[in-house]
């Protein structure tokens, strides 16, 4: 026991010491990979994307390939307007090119609009730089750009807050693009509305943080977007007099006694409407969706699965399911659950912990009706258990996508709603990112990055065939981004956000 608790501490030091290593090579050869100026993507090969008439909509998300981080509010990260590899590329020989561009410090997620607009959120996913001032080298705190994805060149950058000049903890939330068609972000305690072509911002709120601290110790990781319309984002804060930033922040100075906030803000005026204390601290991010016919919020605490019910205008906690016990006593709490279906399934272990990772599957209709499973429990040399991101749902299919990082695994489970789990497939990869699903239910194909390890500052990004597992192509070295989404985007291609401040285009040549 003292052994495996010595290995268990010294694997904590490492993946610290990581941390500290890729944000040393943040500045890694950022001259010699900016590229751009070429024009291409003027020809959709994928036929989903190049037959998608994009634009604004009464639903809650723009009409678009990738309108928020995950797609949808369910969190599913299953992207239905996409294409498999195998519509765009030969099977036998794809090959995988790449193309960066720099400029992007603390760049966090892209997300699409129409055919020639990407939006980043950046100046956040690093610990703040003693800069002088904001800068393509360097952010003092969180922007909003507009990329020409034919060039890969920022066509405007807007900051909207200072973090480092305030002391704020500087941590990312989201961008997304709303269905009226602007586009709104989260990050620190601050949220915006842009103007998607000139980059102004319309609006700007500073959302609610706890009562006696200190604002800028409190920050929004992310939004979602109810049913009529209305953004949903919930808080988090960090221990007082802390000066610790980003994802460190998280991981070493979070305040477990400091309830976190659930904010209703009007898409519009960006007022706050409505408002919760949660019962439990909440590390990972809020899901919501419908369910007969009625707005529904799910947020992981430290411990269970809350349910909160929107109607009227107003948040409240629902009495009459849960709370659902999803964290033993050896685990670590849930990043965000998803919405999978009738069902929602919560992941542990955000942290490092020395209890197994299980996924919870819990009945939106009966919360006594829990499915469990812990998929690697005898794998992987190395004790204990970490993933930051939550798994990939597939609906359609009734799969889940599942790994941890620190067992270097990667795992398929199907799931019947009366069994519960059974694993379909199992294969090495190591991964603490967000996996893309994309193509037509029959012939899905899963995107993720695998850590080129021992390095630290690189990954490979590794097309699967969905259904069986088979590897059917891989990138090369790309600079590492742990814990950022792999984004789906038009005629293909997959946008991958580096913590070094460059955005990487990862596509099948055409050739």
């Amino acid at each position: 026991m003292i052994k495996k608790a010595f290995v268990f501490l010294l694997c904590l030091g490492a993946l610290t010491i990581g941390y500290y290593l890729f944000d040393f090579h943040r500045s890694y050869n950022m001259a010699a990979n900016e590229t751009g100026g070429e024009a291409i993507h003027l020809q959709d090969r994928c036929s989903r994307t190049r037959d998608f008439e994009t634009g604004v909509s009464t639903g809650p998300w723009y009409k678009t390939i990738t309108p928020h981080e995950a797609y949808n509010s369910e969190r599913t990260h299953t992207f239905p307007v996409s294409c498999s590899l195998e519509e765009i590329a030969n099977l036998d020989k794809p090959k995988i090119v790449t193309r960066s561009m720099a400029g992007l410090p603390g760049i966090y997620n892209v997300v699409t609009r129409d055919r020639d607009e990407l939006f980043a959120l950046g100046g956040t996913s690093l610990p703040t730089d003693d800069c002088e001032e904001d800068g393509p080298d360097c952010a003092t705190g969180p922007f909003v750009a507009k990329i020409d994805p034919h060039t890969l060149r920022v066509l405007w950058r807007t900051q909207f807050h200072n973090a480092q000049k305030d002391g704020d903890w500087d941590y990312p939330g989201a961008i997304g693009v709303h269905g009226n068609g602007f586009v709104y972000a989260v990050a620190g305690h601050h949220m915006v509305k842009v103007d998607p072509s000139t980059g102004e911002v319309i609006k700007k709120v500073k959302l609610p943080t706890p009562a006696g601290r200190v604002p800028g110790d409190t920050v929004y990781n992310g939004f979602s977007i109810l049913s009529d319309g209305r953004l949903i984002a919930k808080s988090m804060t960090r221990k007082e007099g802390s000066k610790k930033d980003s994802i460190v922040a998280l991981l070493f100075h979070y305040d477990k006694d400091t309830p976190s906030i659930i904010a209703v803000v009007d898409p519009e005026s960006l007022a706050v409407v409505s408002s919760v204390e949660v019962r439990e601290p909440v590390l990972g991010r809020i899901s919501n969706g419908v369910f007969n016919r009625a707005d529904y919020i799910y947020v992981s605490g430290f411990k269970n699965v809350f349910r909160y019910r929107y109607a009227n205008g107003k948040i409240v906690l629902d009495e009459n399911w849960g709370p659902v016990r999803y964290c033993d006593d050896d685990q670590k709490p849930a990043t965000a659950p998803a919405v999978f279906g009738d069902f929602i399934i919560v992941q542990t272990n955000f942290q490092i912990a020395g209890g197994p990772l299980t996924l919870t599957a819990v009945t939106q209709a009966d919360d006594t009706k829990v499915f469990r499973i812990s998929p690697y429990e005898e794998d992987g040399l190395l004790p204990g258990s970490l993933q930051w991101s939550l798994p990939t749902v597939d609906v359609e299919n009734s799969r889940i996508y599942t790994y941890d990082f620190l067992e270097g695994k990667l795992a398929a489970l199907d799931f019947d709603m009366e069994k519960g789990f059974s694993i379909a497939w199992k294969v090495n990869q190591r991964s603490l990112s967000f996996a893309s699903l994309t193509g037509p239910k029959e012939h899905r194909t899963l995107v993720l990055d695998d850590s080129n390890l021992p390095s630290l500052a690189t990954v490979k990004v590794i097309y699967r065939d969905a259904n069986t597992g088979k590897k059917l192509a891989k990138s090369g070295a790309i600079p590492l981004g742990s814990g950022l989404p792999v984004t789906p985007g038009f005629d293909g291609v997959f946008y991958y956000p580096s913590a070094n401040g460059m955005l990487t285009e990862i596509r099948i040549d055409s050739e």
